[in-house]
C-alpha cells in the first residue's frame, strides 16, 4: 500500500465495524430528527404569537389618549324614531316595515351633539328599506338587512364610529 487510506480488515472484525458505523449513523438520525421537530414548532409558535400579535394590535397598543377617549365617552345609544317605509315588492303590491331601532355610537362627548345626526341616520334607513324586498327580511336576512345598516352608517357618520345597531321593534306587513 502506498500512501492512501488503510483498507478494513477482512473477516468478522471487518462485518463489526460495519455494524457499528450502521448503528451510530442509524441513533444520529433521530436526534436531528428531533431536532428539526423542535425547530419546527418553535418557528410555529413564533408565527402563531406573530399573527395574533398583528390581528390584535389595536387592543395591544393603543395609545393613553385613546384609552382615556374610551373612558371618557363610551359608547352613546341613539333612539331613532319609529320609520314605517315600504318594501320594494316587485309586484305592485304595496309592503309596509315598521322599525324601531337604537344606534350605538363611539366618539361623542354627549347625546345632544348626536341629535343632529338622526335626520341622516333616518335617511340610511329609509333608503336601505326602500331597496329591500319582502323576502330579503325572512330568516336570517333581518342579520343581513343589520349588517348593512351598519356599513353604511359608518361611512356616513365617518369621524362617528358607529359600533352596534339594535331592533327593539320590526314588524312587516
Amino acid at each position: 500500500m502506498t500512501g492512501g487510506a488503510p483498507a478494513p480488515p477482512r473477516g468478522d472484525a471487518g462485518k463489526e465495524t460495519e455494524a457499528a458505523a450502521t448503528e451510530a449513523s442509524r441513533l444520529g438520525t433521530p436526534k436531528k430528527s428531533k431536532l428539526k421537530l423542535i425547530i419546527g414548532g418553535v418557528a410555529a409558535l413564533i408565527l402563531l404569537i406573530g399573527g395574533i400579535t398583528f390581528m390584535e394590535k389595536d387592543k395591544l397598543f393603543k395609545t393613553a389618549g385613546e384609552k382615556a377617549s374610551e373612558v371618557l365617552h363610551p359608547p352613546i345609544l341613539v333612539g331613532i324614531p319609529t320609520i314605517v317605509s315600504n318594501l320594494d315588492s316587485g309586484d305592485g303590491h304595496p309592503v309596509y316595515v315598521k322599525l324601531t331601532a337604537k344606534v350605538e355610537i363611539a366618539g361623542a362627548t354627549d347625546e345632544a351633539s348626536l341629535q343632529s345626526t338622526i335626520p341622516e341616520i333616518q335617511d340610511v334607513f329609509q333608503t336601505y328599506l326602500h331597496e329591500t324586498r319582502p323576502q330579503d327580511i325572512r330568516g336570517n336576512g333581518i342579520y343581513r338587512l343589520r349588517e348593512a345598516i351598519i356599513r353604511r352608517l359608518r361611512t356616513d357618520l365617518a369621524p362617528l364610529q358607529v359600533t352596534n345597531v339594535y331592533f327593539v321593534e320590526l314588524l312587516v306587513q
